[in-house]
């Protein structure tokens, strides 16, 4: 496996077509652009802040938005599907994409293309002598049955992809690719497993395009009597949202009024029972906006993320950006340091988070200097951008495949 260094320095680097999502590649896509590198971005519809168009989640730096490559009809076929609730509703989108991005490469060194979106344009790139890379945000198939399958089957249901169609195209795009980018440890580790040779996967972590403005921000004065828990991101079983609410009873038991847990995200279906009589201590507030997240982040004591599967958790990042002491598992593909900028428990075990709770509640200096530790962490990193790691790893990829 390729460990891509933070230190690394590049000139002004390859030339490259990028295929991806829009929150996922912005960072990436501004910082080619600046260099004048991006020929083409295959995309979803993203605009400046100006024209008729303008979906919040769209809306990126002038350096990108006009770059080739953005597309309508993907977007409203997508949402469309989703809104009429139509079954694996990403085909209505992914797969246009997919399409529409092959239909006219530019002359480029490397096409970066992310999975679900890249295989009909890898395929004309590599005709082209381009280097093919797939960046595999999440855990393939294979492995996340292997992580879901026993945990949806303890609450009777089975566990099923999305679309076995797009799950085998993400599979497909990794193995065909001339180099393989994880964003984390456990991603790393499940391509290994799932066969994917290790001399092709560059290890590349990213950062929440949240964590800046996060650890930037003093969080606000007050005691110890109430030790307030938080939780961030789709309320699921994938995400452990059932350890973590059986375990809570327990801490809740010991500590009784000193502890309070929040939760904020989405209920998916999987998890509707879980929800329909919160414990004692709990709150759940729904999907809120991001400055109200931050707010919560901020004032938030702990941070546990207990998921069965990910591929690197923004939400945990910007827990540490915040200076919350972390509670979370290795397959949540954080870059927590377990014992120094969080506390590491294995999946699904409900007795280690109990743990884990009761040592950052009862010794607050350990509980303060974890969390400061993550936001120094955090800071390190930012400072040691994206994309200067992304371009070691571009130049170290050209000089294996010549």
């Amino acid at each position: 496996m390729g460990m891509i260094t933070p230190h690394a320095k590049s000139g002004a680097g390859p030339s490259v077509w990028l295929i991806s999502r829009i929150d996922q590649a912005s960072i990436l896509a501004q910082h080619l652009a600046n260099q004048k590198r991006l020929l083409r971005w295959d995309s979803f519809w993203r605009h400046n802040g100006t024209g008729l168009v303008r979906p919040a989640s769209r809306n990126v730096g002038s350096a990108v938005s006009d770059i080739p490559g953005r597309h309508l009809l993907p977007d409203l076929l997508g949402k469309s599907a989703q809104r009429l609730r139509l079954p694996a509703h990403n085909l209505y989108s992914d797969i246009p994409l997919s399409l529409l991005a092959a239909l006219r490469p530019p002359d480029a060194r490397i096409l970066h293309g992310q999975g679900n979106y890249s295989l009909p344009a890898m395929r004309r790139a590599k005709a082209r002598n381009m280097i093919t890379i797939s960046d595999v945000t999440g855990q393939l198939a294979e492995t996340r049955h292997h992580q879901l399958a026993g945990e949806y089957e303890t609450h009777g249901l089975r566990y099923r992809e999305i679309s076995t169609l797009l799950a085998r195209r993400r599979s497909t795009e990794a193995r065909y690719a001339d180099a393989v980018f994880a964003p984390s440890e456990a991603v790393a580790d499940g391509l290994n497993r799932a066969g994917i040779a290790e001399e092709k996967i560059y290890l590349v972590p990213f950062l929440s395009q949240h964590c800046q403005a996060l650890s930037r921000q003093n969080r606000p004065s007050r005691d110890d009597t109430v030790i307030r828990f938080l939780y961030v991101g789709n309320l699921s079983l994938a995400k452990g949202t059932a350890h973590l609410l059986a375990a809570w009873k327990n801490i809740r038991r010991q500590f009784r009024m000193r502890v309070e847990l929040t939760l904020i995200g989405a209920l998916q279906p999987c998890a509707n029972a879980l929800l329909s009589s919160l414990p004692d201590g709990v709150r759940w507030l729904g999907p809120l906006p991001h400055d109200q997240v931050a707010k919560h982040l901020l004032a938030a004591d702990i941070f546990t993320f207990p998921s069965l599967t990910e591929g690197s958790s923004l939400a945990t990042m910007e827990a540490m950006a915040a200076g919350c002491a972390v509670i979370t598992t290795f397959d949540a593909g954080s870059p927590v340091i377990d014992h120094q900028s969080g506390l590491i428990i294995p999946p699904r075990d409900q007795n280690a988070l109990v743990t884990a709770a009761k040592a950052l509640i009862t010794h607050p200096v350990m509980r303060r200097n974890i969390a400061q530790t993550a936001r120094n962490q955090i800071a390190r990193n930012i400072e040691h951008a994206y994309g200067t790691r992304v371009d070691h790893a571009y130049e170290t990829i050209l000089s294996r495949h010549g």
